[in-house]
Order: C-alpha cells, then structure tokens, then sequence
C-alpha cells in the first residue's frame, strides 16, 4: 500500500464549498456522538465564515474577516429559529472587518451580535466547477484500423484490415475511369467516416492499379460491412453453455406459485408488538394470545416472559435488534437465555444464530419481504411467517398473496410507520456529554423524546439496545379499509404495533381491531383511531390520478 493522499486546506475548502453541512470522519475513528454532524440543517451550509460583531445599515462586522472571503462570495446568517428564512446575499465590498452589501438586501435589526456566519457561494469556485461537466464532452478513446485497398480494373475492389481481421469485396467490379478517379483522398474521406463508432481510421496502404472508378454509395456499404466484421471479430467469445441449465424466472415463480393452498375457513388472528409492560398487560387483558415483544431495554425480556407465561393463555415472541454487527451475537444470546416462546427476527444474523436454536421464528419487515422468490428464500431459511415489507402498496401486496402462499405472510395492519433508523443516537448527543454507550449515563432509559418537523409534528424517536435511534411518524397508520381484500387473498395473520399508548389507549387500539377482525365494525376505525389510512410507508405513484 502507498502512502496516505495528501488532503489540503484547499482541498477541505473546496470539498465544504462544493456541498457540506459540516465535515465529519463518522465512525472511522470509533463512535463519538458528541463529534458528529449535527442535524442542524437540512441543505448546504458551506465554509465558517466568521461571527457577527456589531451591524449598520447594508454592512456587518465580524469579529475577524477569514482569508478566503472575497467581493462576489454569498454569506448565509445563521437563524436556528427557522433554516429556511436566514438572512443572506452577495459581499458587494469588505473594508477592514465590515461587510458590505447591495442596498436594502439585508435585514441588520435581524441579525444580533454573536450570529454565525456560513460562505454559501464562491463565484470564482463555482464556475471552475461548472466547467468540468458543461460543454463538449470528450469522446472515448476509439479503436484504430489500419486499411489496404486493392483491386484493377474488371476485379472487384478489395477492403481489409489485419487486427482485427476483415476482409470486404465490393458488389460490382472496378471499371476504368474517364473522369474522378480513385484516389488515396478519396479513400480516406470515405473510409473515415467512421462517425459514431468506436473506431477510427489509422493508416491507409493503397494497392490500387490504373486510373479506375467505384460509386460512393458502394464505398459507403464496404465500409458498413468492415466495422460489422471487425465488431464482430473484437467481441470475446460466449462463454459455453453450462451443463446445468437455470431455471427461468416464469419457472422459479411457478415454483412458488405451486407451493399456494386455498385458504379456506380459518379466522383471522391479531397479533400485538407491545414495547412496554403496560402494553403488555393490555394485551393479555384483551385475549390476545400471539405477543411480540420490542423492549429497548432487552434485559427486561426475562420479565416479560415471566409474566405472560404467570398469566397463561397466551405465547410472546422477543424481537431481536433491527442491525446486527460484529461483536452483538450477545444481544442474541439474552434473547435466548430469557427462554421466550419464538423470536422476532430483523437481520439476517438473527436468522443464523437461531437458526439451529428450536425457537420458532418470524421474519419481520426489515428482511424487506417484497416479492414471491425473497419470500421463498426466506422461508428456505426456516422462518415461520414473513412479515409483508413496507415498501409495497396494497395493490402489490395483494400481487405477493396471488404469486406466493398466503399462509406464509403477516401484515402490519397498524404501526406508526418508522421513517428511519440510524447508528447516531441523540439521545447521547443532546441529553449527555458521553461519547458512546460506556459513558453516556443512558439518557434514553429516563427521557421521552420526540423530534418536531417543520409543520409542527411530533415524531417519536427510540433507541434500541446497540444506541440505534428509530424515528417513527407522528401520526399511526392503518390498512383497515384494506382488510376484506386481504381476507379474501388468503391473509389470516394480522398485527398491531404499539408504540407510546398508555394503558387506555392500549386497550382502545387492540379492541378496536378485534371487531375488525370478529366483523363486528367495519374499515373504517381510522376515524376512531385518528390514523392515516394506508398500507406500506407509499400510495404508489398512480395515487390520486384521474385517466
């Protein structure tokens, strides 16, 4: 290995200039929350620039001016309050520590001393950028031939080339000229119009005897017929056939699609995902007898299990991490020792180590069950049940139950849709001065926090035991309008996700849909519910069009 490549000041301030929002290692160097990129701003934030000193009208000064700071550059002033109405423009003028800029295009009483200054733009920078991809671009280099051309009069003209070899007759024999003879010019003109191809003309080794003549057009269709040959003669040769014939896609679709059985007369069951003991004791309370279990805190499984299997009735299954890397089977093993009824699983080390473990296990949205042959795959692996991926509309969904069994599938009929996960944790970040996990005081085990948009929206965010961070969206969704077409696929297994219910709204959500699935109320609970009616985290993009 060489040395390390040298990365300059300039290097850096082009690299922030070009798009930055604050330039970090990440994890290069370990886990540090405290040094990340904070989620301050959602668009290009550029170059420090500076500090707000003092300002007057169309001018500010800055506690000191940084070298790079010329007339042209676009300065942002910070405005925490609202990232999208900042204060801003074009240096028009630097004198000494004072900015200035064109007339009336600043707000001064709106920026305070101490404001931070951000270099947006850099005209010089941007326009040396824009020239590496507007204009010509550059062809690729092409392919020389290197001709001969022979022939007399009464015999046909002769076209070849060696490397790669090609060889070309013309359709009619060379006559003697009267007037506008062959010539070497000629030939190279015509020849060369190679155009568009991948080639070009090389040398031209001209045989030719006497003064004779060919029609363009016929030039034209010999040197057709040469870049044929020559692309022909260039391509590597196939590969040979294998002695063990693939099967095709339509046949490895048929083969799922043989596996279906009709569904018939079995009732739907609910299955509730319970995150706290009060959602628990609300699912044991209201009969449920299929819990899945996603504590933030998986040393407390050992409890849960305790107290469903104290109460009877009903099995709970432990759901594993969402990522699992090296070094976190014992996150597995907890699971394990806590002797649960089956296993949630969400990676596909989970399915490894249970693998050989007798737990029953379900496969949940993370394996990203999305079409018949990732769902047999999965199943191959052992897994019970799959759960429905999130990305797929209802349309798809009900295309997965007619191309696959669907015995094989659950769906989440009620979630709060989590929008994303992350390794960065917050809650170490902005509730602590620890670095990681071993220093951060847990700050997440005693705080409740939620993370408002730009709308005012309250969204959820959660850690899990590796100090992961899911967000989830504010408002739940159900699919509950969907539900007689998902009966009638075949679907029979049907789950609830809780996720910051009290005790109450438990019960209301898991009733609910009880009578959604007992028939006793119709699809239409959303309204009850106050939730958003849609299935996977999209409508699809036909949603809402006329035709």
């Amino acid at each position: 290995p060489g040395a390390p490549a040298a990365f300059t000041e300039d290097d850096r301030y082009e690299l922030e200039m070009t798009f930055s929002r604050g330039l970090y290692s990440g994890w290069m160097h370990g886990v540090n929350h405290q040094e990340l990129v904070g989620a301050i701003y959602g668009k290009k934030r550029g170059m420090p620039a500076g500090v707000v000193r003092s300002t007057a009208r169309d001018a500010v000064e800055l506690e000191s001016v940084p070298a790079h700071l010329k007339t042209g550059d676009g300065l942002a002033f910070e405005n925490l309050h609202d990232t999208n109405d900042e204060q801003g423009g074009r240096v028009y003028g630097i004198r000494g520590r004072w900015i200035e800029f064109q007339r009336g295009r600043l707000d001064t009483s709106r920026i305070p001393p101490g404001t931070r200054v951000f270099k947006t733009g850099d005209q010089v920078l941007e326009q040396r950028l824009r020239q590496t991809w507007q204009g010509e671009i550059p062809q690729r280099r092409k392919t020389r031939l290197d001709l001969a051309v022979s022939g007399k009069a009464g015999a046909p003209l002769l076209l070849e080339c060696d490397a790669p070899r090609a060889r070309v007759e013309s359709a009619t024999a060379l006559q003697p000229a009267e007037r506008s003879p062959l010539t070497r010019e000629i030939l190279q003109n015509q020849l060369g119009r190679l155009g568009a191809t991948t080639y070009e003309l090389g040398s031209l080794d001209m045989r030719v005897e006497g003064a004779v003549m060919l029609p363009v057009s016929e030039l034209n269709r010999m040197r057709r017929a040469l870049v044929g040959q020559v692309s022909q003669n260039s391509e590597a040769p196939a590969a040979a056939p294998s002695s063990a014939p693939r099967s095709s896609l339509d046949e490895m679709l048929a083969a799922v699609s043989a596996m279906r059985a009709p569904a018939g007369d079995e009732p739907p069951r609910l299955h509730v995902l319970c995150r706290t003991f009060e959602h628990v004791q609300a699912a044991l309370d209201s009969g449920v007898t299929r819990l899945y279990a996603d504590f933030e805190d998986i040393r407390l499984y050992g409890d849960v299990v305790g107290r469903v299997r104290a109460q009877g009735g009903a099995s709970v299954f432990l759901a594993t991490p969402r990522i699992q890397k090296s070094g976190e089977a014992g996150f597995f093993k907890l699971i394990a020792r806590a002797q649960p009824c089956g296993v949630l699983i969400r990676n596909l080390g989970g399915i490894a180590f249970f693998k050989d473990a007798g737990l029953p296990a379900i496969g949940d949205f993370s394996l990203n069950t999305a079409n018949p042959l990732t769902a047999g795959f999965l199943k191959d692996t052992g897994l019970g049940r799959l759960t429905i991926s999130y990305d797929l509309t209802i349309e798809q969904v009900l295309d997965l139950l007619r191309a696959a069994p669907p015995q094989w599938f659950e769906i989440t009929l009620h979630q709060h849709m989590p929008m994303f996960h992350m390794e960065h944790c917050a809650f170490a970040a902005f509730l602590s001065e620890g670095t990681d996990f071993t220093n951060c005081g847990r700050p997440c085990e005693r705080h409740r926090v939620h993370l408002r948009d730009r709308v005012g929206m309250e969204h959820p965010l959660k850690a899990d035991v590796g100090c992961r961070n899911t967000l989830f969206n504010a408002v739940p969704q159900t699919g509950a309008q969907f539900f007689a077409d998902l009966m009638a696929a075949g679907l029979r297994d049907y789950r609830v996700e809780l996720l910051e219910e009290d005790a109450a709204e438990a019960l209301r959500v898991i009733s609910a849909y009880q009578d959604l699935l007992s028939g006793s109320s119709g699809g239409d609970i959303w309204r009850a519910l106050k939730a958003r009616s849609q299935i996977g985290v999209t409508r699809g993009t036909m949603a809402g069009r006329s035709f």
